[in-house]
């Protein structure tokens, strides 16, 4: 059992969208929201596990750094305004992270 005030489902389609990113190298958007650097620590943690395979490597992150993934998803859901219970698949996440990006290169969006 996860604790987290965030449904498994939410966590899951999270993680499995930022480790994406992370792989790519494009994950710009989220420090404009994060606003204490826990993207950061994340991205560490990814690193270090970065032997597993993305299937893997989510249930890793879900045991081992449910409290960084917490405050990270706080300091997102509060500071863009994003209902996180509606966040529940990766095509989700990724569509708000394109519009968001959009904002970014074209703020009058």
């Amino acid at each position: 059992m996860i604790d987290s005030k965030y449904s498994e489902e939410s966590l899951t389609a999270f993680l499995t969208f930022y480790v994406r990113h992370y792989q790519d190298a494009d994950l710009e958007v989220f420090s404009q929201y994060d606003t204490d650097n826990h993207d950061t620590e994340l991205n560490y943690f990814i690193n270090q596990d970065r032997n597993f395979r993305m299937k893997d490597i989510v249930p890793v992150l879900l045991n081992k750094h449910t409290a960084i993934i917490n405050s990270l998803l706080d300091d997102v859901t509060v500071n863009a305004q994003l209902d996180l219970d509606s966040m529940d698949t990766v095509d989700k996440w990724e569509a708000w992270y394109r519009d968001q990006k959009a904002q970014l290169t074209d703020p009058d969006r």
